[in-house]
């Protein structure tokens, strides 16, 4: 029984091991302490090392790292040939240490060779943490290709260009030591040229350095076409001369100055400024030249486009609609078309100081007048004495006081409805009753039936002529209720000329 109870408890175990998520158990690769230099004899062929993560191809020039973990104290961490172009292709999450430049080179170099940095997805990661104060890399160029390289430490140098293309860069050497360190961010003596992706750069003397010492063809020192850039150095985040390095171009991107001297140039011609939006507000001097030189900032104008656009729309609204206008009329009058490209954030305030003041705007009410008189004739009216009230407590029932002043058809129709409502109503009849004139006739037969029998009392036969008029002249009482007075003394002639005759007859 205790045997059962044991297997039993085991088997739950399994079952329940088995509905978790696998876990690999062989994530973190085995630690390398020593250089791994590709310049030597064997790297003349295809190298792999499962156990620490990396392989390279000896055709391809191409070092595959797939989450490394390098720690090689003084020396460094790769080391490659200065005269041959040299790809390294990381996965994962890879970090190379060391207290001196984690990629090094060969003494020699060419101005036609470099390192590529090539991450497989946007999500792999080189980490090169440099401890000594030293560049974290010296390559002839280097390229930036794709993934996320983090650098702290030292800067990342080349004797040409660096070039940054579809790759989130993250630099920073603040903690490098101010006066020996290399606490620059991305240094080079020919050009820095991005073309896109991220750069994020802070540094404890300059962000992005362009030296212009020994600059190849062209000597367009620096490019910056696309990407989103946050650059902030102590020194200045952009510095631009000193050699042979002749322009900047500024042709786009997104470009944070956060230092207290932005661009900054030295020697060279000038920098031209033709696109991009910049965020200036934390620079003292966004965009300053070297008292000693005679290099010029050259801007492109600013866009107006939706500044244009919120200038019409305000201009074409009847100001006389609204309660206060004032706030409109401010934001139209400090309109500045003076602004260039570097203040188009100026030129953007501008549009939302209209647009938000048009959205402010309160209309005025609309004339409630007429309205009020017709609601005033319509409830005095009783509406006991009208057949059908109800349209008309309709009417008063739909007035709503909420209309602004270009809703006035609306209340124009309330007033029309009420009015017409009125106009409709149609007075209850007066209660019915017997009409005056049948009593009357009957009171004026009675009479002459009296003086009938008076003139007849001596001879109890009467003439059928008399009897015949008498009967007459009753029944056009009778018939005629609505003759009245008139009716009845009509029946009294008639009979008095029957008694006239009588008479005659007598004698």
């Amino acid at each position: 029984m205790k045997k059962t109870r044991i297997f039993s408890t085991m088997l739950a175990t399994v079952i329940c091991m088995a509905s978790l998520p696998a876990i690999n158990v062989f994530a973190a690769n085995q630690q390398r302490t020593t250089t791994l230099d590709l310049t030597v004899a064997g790297f003349q062929n295809d190298q792999k090392n499962e156990d620490e993560g990396w392989s390279w191809d000896a055709d391809t020039l191409t070092l595959t790292l797939d989450n490394v973990d390098f720690s090689t104290g003084n020396k460094s961490s790769i080391k490659v040939d200065g005269l041959k172009s040299t790809t390294i292709l990381f996965k994962g999450e890879n970090k190379l240490e060391s207290s001196t430049t984690i990629i090094g080179r060969t003494d020699k170099a060419s101005k036609d060779t470099g390192l590529t940095l090539k991450g497989e997805a946007k999500e792999s990661k080189l980490s090169l943490v440099e401890t000594g104060d030293l560049p974290s890399m010296d390559q002839p160029n280097i390229t930036f290709e794709s993934g996320t390289v983090d650098i702290q430490g030292g800067a990342a140098i080349t004797l040409y260009t660096i070039k940054v293309m579809e790759a989130a860069v993250n630099i920073d050497t603040t903690m490098a030591d101010p006066e020996d360190g290399w606490n620059d961010g991305l240094y080079a003596n020919g050009s820095i040229e991005i073309y896109g992706g991220e750069v994020n750069v802070k540094a404890g003397r300059i962000g992005l350095f362009v030296v212009g010492i020994g600059a190849p063809e062209p000597k367009t020192g620096l490019i910056i076409e696309n990407g989103k850039l946050d650059i902030n150095g102590k020194l200045a985040d952009i510095y631009v001369g000193s050699g042979k390095t002749k322009n900047a171009v500024i042709s786009g991107g997104d470009i944070t100055l956060g230092g207290n001297i932005g661009i900054f140039l030295y020697d060279c011609e000038k920098c031209e400024i033709k696109g991009g939006t910049f965020h200036t507000n934390e620079c003292e001097k966004p965009f300053a030249v070297h008292r000693d030189s005679s290099a010029v900032f050259e801007y492109a104008k600013a866009d107006y486009t939706e500044l244009d656009k919120a200038e019409e729309a305000a201009k074409a609204l009847n100001k006389d609609n609204y309660v206060d206008f004032t706030a409109v009329e401010k934001a139209l009058e400090a309109i500045d078309r003076t602004k260039n490209l570097t203040q188009q954030s100026d030129v953007d305030k501008m549009t939302k100081d209209i647009n938000d003041a048009v959205a402010a705007l309160v209309y005025k009410s609309a004339d409630y007048t007429e309205l009020d008189k017709a609601e005033k004739a319509a409830k005095a009216l009783n509406k006991d004495d009208y057949e059908d009230f109800s349209e008309v407590e309709k009417a008063l029932a739909a007035i709503d006081r909420t209309k602004n002043i270009t809703e006035q058809a609306d209340v124009d129709a309330m007033v029309k409805a009420i009015n017409d409502a009125v106009a409709n109503l149609v007075k209850k009849a007066p209660a019915s009753s017997q009409p005056d004139s049948v009593s009357s006739s009957d009171a004026s037969s009675d009479t002459s039936s009296s003086a009938s029998d008076s003139s007849s009392s001596d001879s109890k036969a009467t003439d059928s002529k008399s009897d015949s008029s008498s009967k007459a002249a009753s029944n056009a009482s009778n018939t005629n209720p609505s003759t009245g007075v008139a009716g009845g003394a009509f029946a009294l002639a008639l009979l008095s000329g029957a008694a006239v005759v009588m008479a005659k007859k007598k004698k």
